[in-house]
């Protein structure tokens, strides 16, 4: 018998096996093929919420569909993850998301979805520094001040945030453990039920994003001390940054980037990195983005599961250091 008699068999059965391949891809329909809905887990108007509607706008207009919000918050963006995580893995059900995606199962003892294993990285669109602020009252001008002060009054200097487990609340816990001070924790329902309090000096401090913050900086009612970013912010150029004012281990970003349901095909992954990638290239797009105190930032979605890691084991050793749980 002939070797191609031999082998005959096998080469048939893999030259159907690549053809039912090829026609299988072919039978798919381009995507998108109809509107892609883009879940927010937080309330509209917040960041997440800002960028989400940006990007997605963008993403829609270059891949000739719509490209929709649902806002769906609570639970430290547990609701809107939750439903995500069980949506069909098929590129039209995304989720945009933060840090809380990495900190909750430090956090909490029990989430009905694992945020690591039951939704994949498709591409990072920003990362945002946080803005030190300090009652106008407060005799602080600067980092070294603010240390200084709270090392001369112990126990005294209380800062408000959004929430335990917040990253504001992981951002100012860092400085603190760099700094080697105390800083006494007030949580509160969000972020903006801090701010009558620090007008009023009720609490001393509090950590948040430029976009909220920004306002009263300019209008002098409150004093910004640091960003907690590795750069200067432009929005604010003469306030310094941790890294340089003496604390570069205490540097730290929140992030704002998008997942989808774990084992969404590839090219559909793909696709949309690649074009949120085109996205954030546009000039308008990083023009806003900066505005709002954020850069932004292209990452593959390989490198956005790395990060994602990255960032779970480092939030764990401040977590643990500051015995920080929710209630």
């Amino acid at each position: 018998m002939s070797a191609f008699r031999r082998f005959a068999p096998t080469l048939a059965i893999a030259a159907a096996a690549v053809l039912g391949i090829n026609a299988s891809r072919a039978a798919e329909p381009s995507y998108p093929a109809r509107p892609v809905k883009v879940v927010v887990p937080s309330v509209a108007g917040g960041p997440i919420d800002t960028v989400s509607r940006l990007v997605s706008d963008r993403l829609g207009a270059r891949l000739g569909t719509s490209f929709y919000i649902e806002n769906k918050p609570g639970g430290n963006v547990q609701i809107g993850s939750n439903y995500v995580a069980k949506s069909d893995p098929d590129g039209y059900t995304l989720l945009t998301t933060s840090p809380a995606h990495v900190t909750n199962p430090l956090l909490y003892s029990k989430l009905p979805y694992d945020p690591l294993k039951d939704l994949t990285g498709v591409a990072m669109m920003a990362r945002v520094p946080l803005l030190v602020v300090v009652n106008a009252d407060l005799p602080v001008h600067s980092v070294q001040e603010l240390v200084a002060w709270a090392k001369a009054h112990p126990n005294q200097v209380r800062y408000g945030t959004s929430g335990a487990g917040s990253t504001a609340n992981l951002a100012a816990e860092l400085f603190a453990m760099h700094a080697g001070i105390k800083l006494d924790h007030v949580p509160y329902k969000g972020a903006a039920a801090v701010l009558p309090d620090v007008l009023a000096g009720r609490v001393e401090m509090t950590v948040d994003t430029l976009q909220l913050l920004g306002p009263y900086v300019k209008s002098g009612k409150l004093r910004a001390i640091a960003f907690t970013g590795a750069k200067r912010v432009p929005a604010l150029p003469n306030v310094p940054t941790l890294a340089e004012s003496g604390y570069p281990d205490a540097v730290a970003m929140s992030w704002l980037a998008i997942v989808a349901p774990a084992r969404t095909p590839q090219h559909v992954i793909d696709k949309l990195a690649q074009t949120t990638t085109e996205v954030l290239q546009e000039d308008k797009v990083r023009k806003r983005i900066a505005e709002y105190g954020m850069e932004a930032d292209v990452m593959t979605p390989a490198q956005v599961n790395r990060y994602f890691d990255a960032e779970s084991q480092r939030w764990s050793k401040v977590i643990k250091a500051g015995n920080i749980h929710v209630e």
